[in-house]
């Protein structure tokens, strides 16, 4: 063969900027491919040439050496990206780089990665009067200084809660107006505006309890469970002024425990989500999930959630279900958590995964804000101050699309969403498509057989009963075999 037919013109490297390249670059492989997020709307491809004498173009524009090709934008679904290099009198040699844009699904996004607050975890956090506040926590002495935010980014300083005992999973509560708050030894303090603390009592019968849970339900302040001198409870408290408390039960059927931030109320009904002991090893936590309609008489919803057992957890009311999120687990491995959790009726419960979260962490500041859900702070080892959110404006599509199969190949994609605000089931039809496709309107299994290559527009939707419903639309890409 002469030097004219050779094709031994290759890439020296490489990449893409923002992704990774699949499998990793070698110079003789000239097919890869890369995931990238809805959030990446553009890429830019760096490529050097194994000559000097060579040149490169990416997408048909040559690329200056040592410098990136100009940001490349990216449509949903799939792109093609072609890098060429050539030289004069040799083969020029193309290398292709599939990339796939996720579609939207809901995902975290990092409001700010660094408050102006020393970071912690254990905090007291509320809503109050169009601000998130966090009170105190373990930093890793205990504190008591006040922080508030309109938008998880600007923190204003406010008082300081005045104990000398500091803020450690403390009791709070959000009621009359005012904000409620327990020191480290037992004492509740509230104030109307952040700046100016009064104390309550330093009498209630369930002072100095370590990890009780709190909640405000039927017009009264509750506080159920918890561990404090050496012993553990599960008698159940109420008050409606925070000085004189009514012992509604002495004994709950749920076991004794601590509840962190796993209490909550939901659909008229106190919940009691896990919890457990905050002892290494042995390593004891729960799984447990608890409802009543009074606070006194409880029923056993689940013995065994899907979600692994963990302390130092984190539980909210969003979008009309339940979250768990959130924690930390010596047994069996030791790891800090970054799962979460959701349920409508708190026996069936769904794991969502998102493409962006958190770090692995315990002890965070849990906020249902501005129609978000909000993790801020808390203990990744090491212990934080940024702050995330999740935003899901209603009915959502959960699943990502299949967008290739091949030509006479069985084609199967089950679609999901959730989060409809009635939380009736959700159901599916195919809107456009091709007449081989169709989609099972009880479990949204998208399924067909493409008798031809070629590019198919597909269009799903999910509704419900109540009326909501939401499309999810992409090219479905028939290859030929």
């Amino acid at each position: 063969m002469s030097d004219e037919g050779r094709c031994d013109v290759v890439l020296k490297s490489l990449s893409i900027s923002p992704g990774k390249l699949s499998p990793g670059f070698s110079s003789q492989r000239k097919q890869y491919f890369a995931q990238v997020g809805y959030d990446t709307e553009a890429v830019t491809v760096a490529a050097e040439a194994g000559a000097a004498d060579s040149a490169v173009s990416v997408n048909g524009r040559g690329l200056e050496r040592g410098r990136p090709s100009e940001a490349i934008p990216l449509r949903v679904g799939r792109n093609m990206i072609e890098v060429e290099v050539a030289s004069a009198g040799r083969q020029a040699a193309t290398y292709t780089i599939r990339v796939i844009r996720s579609h939207p699904t809901p995902n975290w996004v990092r409001a700010s990665e660094s408050a102006p607050w020393v970071p912690r975890d254990s905090a007291g956090e509320v809503v109050f009067g169009g601000r998130m506040w966090i009170f105190g926590g373990y930093t890793p002495e205990l504190v008591s200084d006040v922080w508030s935010s309109p938008d998880g980014v600007n923190w204003s300083r406010g008082g300081s809660i005045p104990c000398q005992s500091g803020i450690n999973i403390p009791v709070t509560f959000v009621y009359d107006d005012k904000m409620w708050v327990t020191s480290h030894d037992g004492k509740l303090f509230a104030s109307a505006d952040g700046e100016r603390w009064s104390l309550v009592t330093d009498r209630a019968p369930w002072r100095g309890r370590y990890a009780a849970g709190s909640v405000v339900f039927d017009g009264r302040m509750w506080v159920m469970g918890g561990c404090g001198g050496g012993r553990l409870f599960n008698d159940i408290w109420s008050s409606a002024d925070g000085v004189h408390w009514t012992l509604e039960a002495a004994e709950a059927p749920w076991s004794r425990r601590q509840l962190f931030s796993m209490a909550a109320v939901h659909a008229g009904k106190i919940w009691l989500l896990g919890g457990g002991i905050t002892n290494y090893h042995p390593f004891r936590a729960y799984r447990d999930v608890w409802s009543s309609p009074d606070g006194r008489n409880w029923t056993k919803v689940s013995d065994c959630a899907p979600w692994p057992a963990r302390i130092w957890s984190s539980s909210a009311v969003y979008m009309n279900r339940l979250w768990v999120l959130t924690g930390f687990r010596a047994e069996p491995t030791w790891n800090n958590f970054s799962d979460v959790w959701y349920s409508a009726d708190g026996e069936h419960w769904r794991e969502l995964v998102t493409e962006a979260i958190w770090a692995p962490r315990h002890e965070v500041s849990v906020y249902v804000f501005d129609e978000k859900l909000w993790v801020v702070g808390g203990n990744a080892w090491p212990l934080m101050n940024d702050s995330w959110y999740l935003e899901i404006p209603g009915l959502s599509f959960l699943t990502q699309p299949v967008i290739e199969e091949f030509a006479t190949a069985q084609y199967s994609y089950r679609a999901c969403a959730d989060f409809n605000r009635s939380c009736r089931p959700v159901r599916y039809r195919l809107v456009s498509g091709p007449e081989w496709l169709s989609v099972d309107s009880e479990s949204g299994l998208v399924h067909g057989t493409p008798p031809s290559a070629g590019d198919v527009g597909v269009t799903i939707e999910a509704y419900d009963d109540a009326g909501e419903s939401v499309q999810q639309c992409y090219t479905l890409h028939v290859l030929p075999i």
